[in-house]
């Protein structure tokens, strides 16, 4: 017998929740108050990118969707520390500058996870 799950929300959370729950084959009905971002682009909200680290980047393997959201990921290397006499210093977000992580379009990750679900 398959369950039926009602997810209410279709932002990056539900959307990826929706994935991972069909995966383990359950019938996933999703309800977002807004409208299809697919069809009619973001409508409110926050629309910066998204910082994709360690974490988010092994839920998009383990649901098959990190190859792709890699081609549109761009690499941030350090955060810029101002101090207030003007002075400026780069932070690297890992040990050494081949470590970083990875800034993605959240309204291009959120269609494709919602396509995907």
């Amino acid at each position: 017998m398959s369950y039926r799950i009602t997810l209410i929300g279709g932002g990056l959370a539900g959307s990826l929740l929706a994935v991972y729950l069909a995966k383990r084959g359950y019938r996933v009905d999703i309800f977002e108050r807004r409208s299809d971002m697919r069809k009619f682009g973001m409508t409110e909200g926050k629309s910066i990118n998204l910082a994709l680290s360690a974490r988010g980047i092994h839920a998009l393997k383990e649901v098959g969707l990190y190859d792709e959201i890699k081609k549109i990921a761009i690499p941030m290397y350090g955060r810029m520390i101002h101090s207030l006499a003007g002075e400026t210093m780069l932070q690297p977000y890992g040990k050494d500058m081949s470590e970083y992580i990875n800034s993605v379009s959240r309204a291009e990750l959120n269609k494709k996870l919602i396509s995907l679900a």
